[in-house]
């Protein structure tokens, strides 16, 4: 009896130690995913592409603004149309990309230019550098990463 539940055990760990590496490369590829995800969003944003935000939008879409506002999917798409939101530049850097199940994180910061008829241009100061930290959450559904919720806030600049 003992041998056999050895025997099970060498088996089990043996195909846990085949299998990981496979699991570890699924996983670097979801990776990749999010990554290039999050890239797309930006593209949108910077180009106020409505149409591919709509496409890579949930539909329960939220965002904590960094105006102070919490916007919903529709909202979020109105004011791309109209210029609400709009910038001269927009640069991200990602510091941190999780994923737990079907849940992706990517968190960071950013660097923002607001035009002067935005919403952020008019509450920061038009050609303003914003400093900006985010997080950006997705969720998987049928292979493709829907954007499901935003939350991103100005960096104060220290006074001199």
């Amino acid at each position: 009896m003992a041998k056999a539940i050895r025997l099970r055990l060498l088996v089990v760990s043996c195909c846990f130690f085949v299998l990981s590496p496979a699991a570890l490369a699924g996983q670097g590829d979801l990776e990749a995913s999010l990554r290039a995800a999050d890239a797309q969003q930006l593209q949108a944003i910077m180009t106020r592409d409505d149409k591919a935000m709509a496409t890579m939008a949930h539909a329960n879409l939220r965002i904590n603004a960094p105006t102070g506002r919490i916007l919903k999917r529709e909202e979020l798409l109105s004011m791309m149309a109209s210029g609400e939101i709009a910038t001269e530049r927009f640069e991200r850097t990602p510091e941190s990309v999780t994923i737990t199940g079907n849940l992706g994180v990517v968190m960071g910061g950013e660097i923002v230019v607001p035009t002067a008829t935005s919403t952020s241009g008019q509450m920061f100061g038009a050609g303003k550098t914003l400093q900006r930290r985010y997080t950006n959450v997705y969720l998987l559904e049928q292979g493709a990463w829907k954007f499901i919720a935003r939350h991103a806030n100005v960096v104060p600049t220290p006074s001199k």
